[in-house]
């Protein structure tokens, strides 16, 4: 059996004021499955996590802090994708931008050709997202400005809409069923 790819990280912890909130950070974090190193600095306000990407992600960083009552800052954008004709397209691209650490969530619609994606940007560029969907085969490009999700709970739970719902939630499964 061969060793696990660990993936070192730096969070970004929103709403830390003293060393007794740092320690409740380190704690929760390091609580979590994969987890195989944590340390959180309060003068940075972030978080250095060592993890198994097979065993936890990013969302789940992100749901550990905010029940704690801190927050992981995240942006959101919705990028204009070309190239896209079938929802096997979709998929790929939604699976392409999912798996880019630092992306939280990536909804996918192919009637409007367009990707919303929620991220931490001191994890993943815009120019990151737009190069990875060039390699899958398609065009990226900025469609809005991005715009900071102040309230890290509302970032979690996505707003219902017209399209299918199924769609938006299948890339967050697929990376959970790729531990297995």
């Amino acid at each position: 059996m061969s060793e696990p790819k660990l993936i070192e990280i730096t969070l970004p912890i929103r709403g830390m004021n003293c060393n007794g909130c740092a320690s409740t950070v380190e704690r929760a974090i390091g609580k979590l499955p994969g987890v195989s190193a944590v340390k959180v600095d309060l003068k940075t306000n972030a978080a250095q996590v060592t993890y198994d990407p097979l065993k936890v992600d990013l969302l789940e960083f992100q749901y550990a802090v905010t029940q704690i009552g801190y927050g992981i800052p995240t942006e959101e954008i919705t990028l204009s994708i070309g190239g896209m004709s079938c929802v096997s397209c979709s998929s790929h691209v939604g699976s392409v931008l999912a798996d880019l650490t630092g992306v939280l969530q990536a909804n996918v619609n192919l009637d409007k050709a367009t990707a919303v994606v929620t991220y931490v940007p001191q994890l993943v560029s815009i120019a990151e997202m737009e190069s990875a969907v060039a390699k899958a085969g398609y065009q990226a490009a900025p469609l809005t400005q991005k715009k900071s999700t102040s309230d890290p709970v509302a970032a979690q739970v996505p707003e219902k809409n017209n399209s299918t719902d199924n769609e938006k939630f299948t890339w967050r499964f697929d990376t959970l069923f790729k531990r297995k």
